[in-house]
């Protein structure tokens, strides 16, 4: 395990080459608390989207430059922050947390987390230049940490008190690395809620507000709901590899069918899991009866479910998994549309009711930041103060990853919000914690596509999926990320 806390000159102009992982890295953000209980789902929101709030996490932030903001005047120390946002309600934060300051000022850069955003900030490490605090999406948090980017937080965390139960468990497990924490998680997105269109269910002689509670309960659903006359498709029930893009979609559901990815103790890829072969099987037999290709002209270049012209506020699919984000998006283009949030349904052959996961932002200190103890102060206070946590919720919409967080009081009275609540609650799952996430999610890209087109069985693709990506994982941990 050489050079993997180290980030040379040499070893950063390797990276980026080995950065092509990334969109798929960026697509699972989506946008992970104790296992789910066996017990009934809870009443399921109800309502139209003309009533829902206009407060949700937003998705994946777009990589527009915008001006860097200046510290204010007067203040002795300037903290330099690396973020990846454009929406200017984050002066609001800026500003707040200078107000708690005497001596503190903030000057906030946007950086994109993309490629080249990525490069510039690997750049700046390298060069002894970097900024006080960065954005780090959670998945990214081993990768960084191998690549010797970020500073581990341990002593700071003992130091103010932050303990490992106060944040959801999946938002804290992904920022925990080789045994150190590297970031803390400032944003849990619930993923996923499980949407339903009351009216449809209505017009087929489905109870309105009786969403599904299992698969097969789904795919019954889903054969009076379809409308396909003479292979010409007008209507689905759903369609499952698009649950923001395709890797993202073997994750949910594979973790619904009851599988496992990742085996941390081995440091073992588990991504052929027989739980989550039999889910992409599931995945495959509705290909083969609808036809991918039909599908894919059906909805052109939909990867996702809602948005302005997604299949779901479309009316396209009656059924599908989306994010908070979806909820202001529906108020905007579809207010008519009736609509239910509840949980995910339940998979096969004993697995556990309620599968979820936790994606989300974190926010980290780079290696060699020039004002570390300032530096967590300000990421303490976003992420695990009630100042902090309750301005980025009034500001963003994003959900904390600090339980103890005063917007969840807000959240448990919105009737559209509060089924994520119910869902980050009792949470599963994280994507898997070790330096080749970015790689990994590309690889279950390819195997879902290749299996739903009919070029590998699911055994054969998630068979490659997992040696390659096993292969890569075995390379970092000899080799350090190249």
């Amino acid at each position: 395990m050489t050079n993997r806390n180290k980030l040379s000159r040499r070893a950063f102009l390797h990276t980026l080459g080995g950065m092509t992982g990334a969109a798929a890295l960026l697509a699972a953000c989506g946008n992970t608390p104790p296992p789910g209980s066996a017990s009934a789902p809870t009443a399921a929101s109800g309502g139209s989207a003309a009533g829902a709030p206009t407060a949700a996490i937003p998705p994946t932030p777009v990589p527009t430059p915008v001006p860097d903001r200046a510290a204010a005047s007067g203040r002795a120390n300037t903290l330099t922050i690396w973020y990846p946002y454009t929406d200017p309600n984050w002066e609001k934060v800026w500003k707040a947390y200078e107000d708690s300051q005497q001596d503190t000022g903030i000057k906030a850069v946007f950086a994109a987390n993309d490629t080249t955003g990525n490069a510039k900030f690997f750049t700046a490490v390298a060069s002894g230049t970097p900024p006080d605090v960065i954005w780090v999406d959670g998945p990214q948090v081993a990768e960084w940490a191998a690549r010797g980017v970020l500073e581990p937080l341990d002593d700071l965390i003992g130091t103010a008190g932050i303990k490992p139960e106060d944040f959801w468990t999946p938002s804290w497990n992904q920022t925990v690395y080789n045994g150190k924490v590297w970031a803390l998680t400032r944003s849990s997105d619930a993923n996923f809620g499980f949407y339903w269109n009351k009216d449809i269910f209505k017009e087929v002689g489905l109870d309105p507000e009786k969403p599904p509670q299992t698969i097969a309960e789904m795919d019954e659903m889903n054969a009076k709901i379809a409308k396909v006359d003479g292979g010409r498709i007008d209507r689905l029930g759903y369609i499952p590899w698009i649950v923001y893009g395709s890797s993202n979609s073997m994750f949910t559901w594979g973790w619904v069918f009851g599988g496992e990815f990742f085996d941390p103790k081995a440091n073992k890829i588990t991504a052929n899991d027989p739980k989550i072969v039999q889910a992409l099987q599931w995945m495959t037999d509705f290909a083969k009866k609808y036809d991918p290709t039909q599908i894919s002209g059906f909805i052109p270049g939909m990867t996702a479910p809602g948005g302005e012209n997604g299949p779901f506020p479309k009316r396209k699919i009656a059924m599908s998994p989306g994010g908070p984000w979806e909820i202001p998006s529906l108020k905007q283009f579809s207010p008519d549309l009736k609509y239910g949030i509840t949980f995910m349904p339940q998979g096969p052959d004993g697995a556990k009711p309620h599968s979820s996961w936790v994606g989300g932002w974190t926010v980290g200190i780079p290696k060699g930041a020039k004002n570390k103890e300032a530096a967590f102060e300000f990421v303490k206070w976003l992420t695990a103060t009630e100042g902090g946590t309750t301005i980025g919720f009034d500001a963003q919409g994003q959900f904390p990853g600090w339980k103890k967080a005063p917007a969840f009081a807000k959240i448990q009275q919105d009737p559209n919000l509060k089924p994520y609540y119910d869902i980050l609650v009792e949470t599963q799952h994280q994507r898997p914690v070790m330096p080749a996430q970015a790689f990994f999610a590309s690889e279950l890209q390819r195997a879902v596509d290749a299996a739903i087109y009919g070029q590998k069985t699911p055994q054969q693709a998630l068979d490659d999926a997992t040696a390659s990506t096993q292969k890569e994982l075995d390379r970092i941990l000899k080799e350090g990320v190249q």
